[in-house]
């Protein structure tokens, strides 16, 4: 299937539902022009309205389904606004992307959609964030996550919630070992890694590089530990730089060394028992990167954890992996604006959005509910810390989604065999046709 990337975003959008859109648009749709302010309950004439989200739980008969967060959520919104009809609709998370292009391709879109891929980029079918948003929400977004949904200068996208990147260490391996504090560099990760395989930790440190669970973004958090990257600060590829040479050249002499797992090239993050998340629930991984979404397993193993900034070349890296999910209201009739406005107002609130938090443990992108959080879990600090400065895929490129595909597919190589070959195959994919 061919893509077409959007700016700067984290997922694309297939060509042919560009051209079902299309089709769409010039059949006639809503325009824009609403005030800044959400209209209160009696300025809302009575309409239905309907919502597409996935299921961030374990499915409708699960404890944690979010059609029940959801029906909630709409339970609460119509306090405020009974004449508003929600009707929601739960999917698997796997399939909501699809469903919503269907939809789309049937020209039938949902009139708020949410999901992982970002639909900002077609302008004459999404309302633009200031449409559909108060001006006190929309400043209320996390700023560096509000800019991706950024087109040509005005707001299309709008970030639902968020997730970063940081180290996690097992404190009873790191006690038993005898170290006090975490790794701020390279140096001192690779020591302390050393000291927890001489304490007999099975595996000091799990580096996941394996096939098709996310690769990419182990490999974008080493390479911007160490001021690499993707692209350079112009925005052009530069998979082979010096300084991602270097990356792997370290990661290779751990590796080397024997303080990793066994086979860093082919062990992935989640998946498997034999993951490095797997093994780090259960005891025998000192530290690994990780995110929020974590924590339930974590806390269910019984595992004394902390995160901390994951170590940079010289220091703590002063950036990491961020990465967003989206929400967005499509332009399907005109009454419908105020009422999309309404919900997403009151969605994006800072009690809903905590309340999202607390049952998925999903970072919230809006600043109060984000200072909230920090506040309340000061172990997830590194995270919310590093938000405002988080570095995203370059899917602004048009051969992203190739690449992540390729880089998924080889990048072990850079472990097992020579990491400048292995770089240099993979600048080559993300050039060609550029």
């Amino acid at each position: 299937m061919q893509f077409s990337a959007p700016p700067r975003r984290r997922a694309v959008i297939p060509a042919a539902a560009l051209a079902a859109v299309a089709m769409f648009a010039l059949a006639g749709c809503s325009g824009s022009g609403q005030s800044s302010s959400t209209p209160g309950p009696g300025g809302i004439a009575a309409t239905t309205i309907t919502v597409l989200a996935p299921d961030y739980g374990n499915g409708p008969a699960s404890d944690n389904y979010t059609g029940k967060w959801w029906d909630a959520l709409v339970k609460e919104f119509n306090k405020q606004y009974p004449q508003i009809t929600v009707k929601m609709d739960v999917v698997s998370w796997s399939d909501v992307d699809s469903k919503i292009i269907s939809q789309v391709q049937a020209g039938n879109p949902p009139d708020i959609a949410q999901g992982s891929a970002d639909w900002a980029g077609l302008k004459e079918q999404v309302y633009p964030a200031s449409d559909v948003l108060s001006a006190s929400t929309q400043s209320n977004l996390i700023d560096i996550f509000a800019k991706q949904g950024d087109i040509d200068g005005a707001a299309y996208g709008i970030p639902w919630v968020a997730s970063s990147r940081a180290l996690v260490y097992n404190k009873d391996l790191f006690a038993k070992a005898g170290i006090t504090a975490a790794p701020t560099t390279w140096a001192e990760y690779k020591t302390d890694a050393e000291k927890l395989k001489a304490a007999g930790v099975q595996d000091p440190a799990c580096i996941p590089l394996g096939n098709g669970d996310e690769a990419q973004a182990e490999t974008l958090i080493w390479l911007l530990s160490n001021g690499g990257g993707y692209v350079d600060a112009s925005g052009d590829w530069a998979v082979d730089s010096p300084a991602n040479v270097e990356t792997f050249q370290f990661i290779k002499s751990l590796a080397n060394d024997g303080v990793l797992e066994s086979s860093p090239g082919t062990t992935t993050r989640s998946k498997g028992s034999d993951s490095c998340w797997s093994q780090f629930n259960a005891g025998h991984v000192g530290m690994t990167n990780s995110h929020p979404a974590q924590i339930p397993a974590l806390k269910k193993a019984g595992i004394d954890y902390a995160f901390a900034p994951v170590p940079g070349k010289d220091g703590a890296s002063q950036t990491t992996l961020g990465v967003n999910d989206w929400i967005w209201a499509f332009k399907t009739k005109d009454d419908h604006q105020a009422a999309d406005k309404a919900f997403l107002d009151f969605a994006l609130s800072q009690k809903n959005q905590l309340s999202l938090f607390d049952e998925y443990s999903l970072l919230p992108v809006v600043k109060d509910a984000s200072a909230q959080v920090a506040a309340d879990n000061p172990a997830l600090k590194p995270f919310v810390d590093s938000m405002p400065t988080d570095t995203f895929y370059p899917v602004d490129k048009t051969n992203w989604p190739t690449f992540s595909l390729q880089l998924q597919q080889v990048i072990g190589g850079a472990v097992t065999g020579d990491p400048a070959t292995t770089l240099a195959q993979l600048q080559k994919v993300a050039t060609k046709g550029d």
